[in-house]
């Protein structure tokens, strides 16, 4: 009996991680003598690979280990495998000045990088979603779906995630006192470590991308590369997070009230003219801000209403609602033709009057300026969106 037990365990292991390699739960070797002892040790090496396996592969991996543990005597990994449509929210985010921070701390950079790594990954699990690609300073992210929750839950949390990681990464001592070394403070003075978002909404395949040589699991779609082109507009318009009108329009009704949008662009690889909308994250007073340094976000059941009322943007009701009539004056509705810049342009003066430090204002005054003809109107060929040549 002490041998038939673990060898029980063993196959009920190798079942579990055949039916679902994302749920086989790690666990200790029990206390066996002789042979049963070798045999729970070998048990136990199963719980490691697993979850070895779940680190490697993550979620979008999860039917390729399934599939291939059902190839019965095939040694190989089959790595020709269809993968599928998924539609889902990816998120792109990645450290600013990064280049700067590998050259100054060389080696140890690989420890600033996981700090983040553990900020990033913690507050997208938590919120329904899923990291899977870690690429040097950047992350890609992805929610799905999942069990019970509707689409608007899983968009309200992916935002909550990115915000979360915004304040949590100010927060961090040790991401700090990384900042602080010598080395970078000399190439970049007053250094704090920092992060852009961006977040689009679409379809992409799900699968593995590889060889029998390295596979990684992935999603390979346009959309996905927008998240990415999204989170580098960010230094564009002066914003920590940009989201596509596909996002903005799953998210609840209460926070997009909180939401404004900030153009309407046509971005490299897309011909479709698309709004972009970001939130006015808060910031701790450590970071000349005016949320409590020790402000927790951390509960993953705290309600969506509770979460953004401990995070409220930084702009008020009354500064959107002006925003939003010098941007639709701006653009001039779908085909431009209503634009007024005269009127976009003087409210938004009033706006930098009201807020000299809000970014977007900044930059949008600067857009209009740079476009508008010698009598201060839109160009003659406006179409209520400009193309943003930067990636």
């Amino acid at each position: 009996d002490r041998m038939v037990r673990p060898l029980r365990r063993m196959v009920r292991t190798v079942l579990a991680l055949e039916d679902d390699p994302l749920r086989v739960a790690q666990k200790k070797a029990p206390r066996e003598e002789g042979l049963a002892r070798e045999l729970a040790v070998v048990e136990q090496a199963l719980h490691k690979i697993a979850e070895l396996m779940r680190l490697g592969f993550g979620e979008a991996g999860a039917h390729i280990i399934k599939e291939n543990m059902r190839l019965g005597d095939r040694v190989e990994v089959n790595s020709e495998m269809k993968g599928k449509v998924v539609h889902a929210i990816y998120g792109f985010c990645d450290i600013r000045n990064f280049t700067d921070c590998t050259e100054a701390l060389q080696g140890e950079v690989i420890k600033l990088v996981n700090e983040v790594a553990a900020i990033v990954h913690q507050s997208v699990v938590d919120n329904l979603g899923t990291p899977n690609k870690n690429i040097g300073d950047a992350f890609l992210m992805v929610w799905k779906p999942k069990g019970s929750y509707s689409i608007t839950e899983v968009a309200d949390r992916a935002l909550r995630s990115n915000i979360r990681i915004m304040i949590e990464t100010a927060q961090s001592r040790r991401l700090e006192r990384w900042a602080k070394k010598p080395a970078i403070q000399h190439r970049l003075p007053g250094y704090h470590v920092k992060m852009g978002f961006g977040l689009h909404f679409g379809w992409s395949i799900e699968g593995a991308i590889g060889s029998g040589h390295k596979i990684d699991a992935s999603y390979l779609s346009p959309h996905v590369n927008m998240a990415s082109r999204l989170e580098a507009a960010t230094k564009q318009f002066g914003v920590m997070v940009l989201f596509s009108e596909d996002v903005f329009g799953l998210l609840s009704h209460n926070v997009q009230l909180l939401c404004r949008c900030v153009d309407r662009v046509t971005l490299k690889g897309s011909a479709k003219p698309m709004r972009l909308y970001t939130y006015d994250v808060p910031m701790i007073k450590a970071r000349n801000g005016t949320l409590d340094d020790n402000v927790q976000l951390g509960d993953p059941d705290m309600s969506t209403d509770a979460f953004f009322e401990l995070v409220p943007p930084t702009t008020d009701p009354g500064f959107r609602d002006l925003w939003a009539f010098a941007m639709e004056n701006y653009l001039g509705g779908p085909t431009g033709e209503d634009a007024d810049w005269h009127v976009a342009r003087e409210v938004l003066d009033q706006l930098h009057t009201d807020n000299e430090l809000d970014e977007p204002t900044n930059k949008l005054i600067a857009v209009i300026d740079s476009l508008k003809g010698q009598d201060g109107e839109h160009p003659v060929a406006w179409r209520g969106y400009r193309t943003l040549e930067e990636k």
